[in-house]
Order: C-alpha cells, then structure tokens, then sequence
C-alpha cells in the first residue's frame, strides 16, 4: 500500500443536502423520490441525472449507511449525496471504499442519531492509483450485477405470482368461472361454494414472546432468535442474535407476520427460529402456505394497515385471530397452487443465491481495499 494516499474527503468531495419534498414533488409518475435509500414515491423533477453517493443522515436503523442512487432521482433531506469533484479518484471505487467503512461512528445525537456534512468532510479515506481503482470496482461490480439479476428475476417472479393470485382470487376469473354464481359474504360477492373464515380457524397461530435479554448472544449459540422485523430480509430474515432458551418458535416454512410497527410486514422463517413479542408465526391448517403468503401479500400492502384501512402500531392475539381470509375450495387451491410453488422455489433459490453472492462480495471487500489482494492491472 506504499502507493496508496489518504485524503480527507472534504478534499475531494463536496456534499449536499436533499430537500424536503413540497406538495408539487410528489405525483403518480415520474422520476424515483429517496428517503435515504428507500423508495417512497415519484417527483416530476430530479435532482442528479448521473448515479450518486448518499449517506443516510438520519433516520430509524439506517443513520450512516451507504448507497449509490439510480439515475434521475430525487432525494429527500435526510440523505447527504457525495460529489466527486476529482478525475483521480473513480466513483464506483469511492462507493466501495465508504461502504466498508464504519460512517456509523461518525453519528451524534442522543435524540435522533445523525450524521452531519462537517462529519464527512473530516473522514479520511485511502486510495491506490486509478488502474487499481478500477480494477477493484470491477470485480466488486460484477458480483453487484450477479445480485441485481436476480433481483430482476425475482421481481419478475413475484409479479407473476401476484397476477395469478388476483386473477384467480381477486377477481374471481378462475378455471370454470364462468359456471359458478356469486353470493354475499363479510368480504362482499365471492363465489357460491367458497367461505370466508377468520384466520384463527384456517391457520395455526404464535405468538411470539420474548425470552431474557440474559439469554441473548451474537454468538450463535442456541438457535437463531427475532424479535421484530430488524433482521427481515427480501424473503428470509438473516440471523444476528441467538438465544440459549427454547420459547415460542416458528417452524421452518412458517410466514413470519409483524404484529408491532411496521405491521405486516412478512418473511418467511427457513429454519427452526425463537420469535420474540415483535413477530408471531403463521402456518396453514391445510398446508396450503404457498396460497396463504400469496393471500396475505395480496392483503397486506403497505405497512401498519389492518382491517377496513386503520393505521395499528402494534396488533394483539385477538386482532390477528379475527384477520378474514376468503378460502376457496381445496381443490382449487391446490390447482392455484401447482403454479405458485415452483415460482416459490425459485424464488427460494434466487433470494439464498443473493445472499451467498454478498457473503462473498463482503468478504472480498475488505481484502481488496486493504491491498492484500494481488492485482494485475
């Protein structure tokens, strides 16, 4: 590394703000709106047309974290974007080397974490020369390309689920429709013969509840353990704490519900895991899980959203049991469910592919930014 420099990041960047968006921001199309690094609607304007540096300035669980924007997109006033302002160093490399860091130090506030422009022009940073810089971005960006693939696909996959589904079961345009009347039900017309049941009795339902937090570890010692929605994934949630107590489990295939804010937010458990009093576990009494995640994803849209459209911030045993689910005959499901469950298994596969793709991206980070690796460039 005798070639490499440190810069503080003031000498080589400048930084800026988003804004908060004003009621002309915000419309049915246009260009991606970012709160932090999250999708929350669109703008009719942008603010850079070129992918750019953010650091996540404040906000819950993501203060420091780092991410490069699509195109075109506008950011609100909790992201700070980064701006290279020197051809000496390359963009996707800088955006490597600050995703390996620990901006999360940088934060201040006892309130609300923050991390502040005056944080980041002080954070230094070490380069090597170009070639080598883009040498390194390579490598780390094709692993990135791999992920973004199967996210495609995965995508793809989930809404040709969710087009099924609401063919089938939304609007009623199932295999020989045509022959069956519609009849009244608590949910509105659904076809003569199919039930509306409360979910107490068409599944099987835990709770979660919360061990001591003396039984906790980070070590991975007794078996995985979630106690709200922190650790949730795309579809799995990934295991950081353990627990060395045995309480209320969820089975491996289990849909895991989030019964505290944001609830209804859904993964799905892939193992034996001890759930605390944030998630409780869902299981179809019949065994139709590929229908039921299909059902309540169709349900559950947008977080914190119960019944006729009330805002919870958590939900109780009773207000779960009483969630109505429209069950069709079994049959029918089971004819649904020879098309949803090979999308499933992909999706299985896709979604654990991601994930030993960022191991491994992540463990080669490390080594490649501190000029362990030999390079040949």
């Amino acid at each position: 590394m005798a070639n490499w420099r440190k810069v503080r990041l003031g000498e080589i960047c400048r930084f800026k703000y988003g804004e908060m968006p004003k009621k002309n921001d915000l419309s049915p199309e246009g260009y991606p709106v970012y709160s932090g690094y999250r999708y929350v609607g669109f703008s009719p304007r942008y603010h850079y047309a070129e992918p750019e540096i953010i650091v996540v300035a404040r906000g819950e669980g993501g203060t420091g974290d780092i991410k490069m924007t699509p195109p075109f997109c506008f950011l609100t006033n909790i992201s700070i974007a980064i701006l290279l302002e020197t051809p000496e160093v390359f963009k996707p490399f800088l955006f490597y080397r600050l995703s390996a860091t620990t901006l999360w130090e940088l934060r201040t506030g006892s309130a609300q974490a923050q991390i502040t422009i005056e944080h980041l022009k002080d954070f230094e940073v070490e380069f090597p020369p170009l070639p080598v810089q883009r040498r390194i971005a390579g490598i780390l960006s094709a692993y990135d390309e791999l992920i973004a693939n199967s996210q495609r696909r995965i995508r793809t996959l989930e809404a040709m689920a969710r087009a099924l589904y609401r063919e089938w079961f939304v609007h009623f345009r199932f295999p020989g429709h045509q022959k069956i009347k519609m009849v009244d039900s608590p949910l509105g017309k659904i076809p003569h013969g199919w039930e509306v049941k409360i979910l107490k009795d068409a599944c099987y339902l835990t709770m979660g509840q919360s061990p001591k937090s003396e039984f906790y570890n980070e070590t991975g010692e007794g078996q995985p353990f979630h106690q709200g929605v922190t650790n949730f994934g795309d579809r799995f949630p990934t295991d950081r704490l353990f627990c060395t107590v045995e309480g209320r489990v969820a089975e491996a295939g289990d849909i895991l519900f989030s019964v505290r804010a944001p609830v209804g937010r859904m993964n799905i458990a892939d193992k034996k895991i001890i759930i605390g009093r944030g998630v409780s576990a869902i299981r179809h009494k019949e065994g139709h899980q590929a229908f039921l995640w299909e059902q309540l994803r169709n349900r559950f849209t947008e977080d914190d959203m119960m019944g006729n459209g009330a805002i919870f911030a958590a939900v109780t045993k009773d207000d779960m049991q009483g969630i109505e689910l429209i069950c069709p005959p079994s049959p029918l499901v089971l004819d649904a469910t020879k098309h949803f469950e090979p999308i499933h298994t992909e999706l299985d596969a896709l979604t654990k592919q991601i994930a030993n793709l960022r191991k491994t991206r992540d463990l080669l980070l490390p080594r490649l930014l501190s000029g362990n690796c030999s390079l040949n460039v």
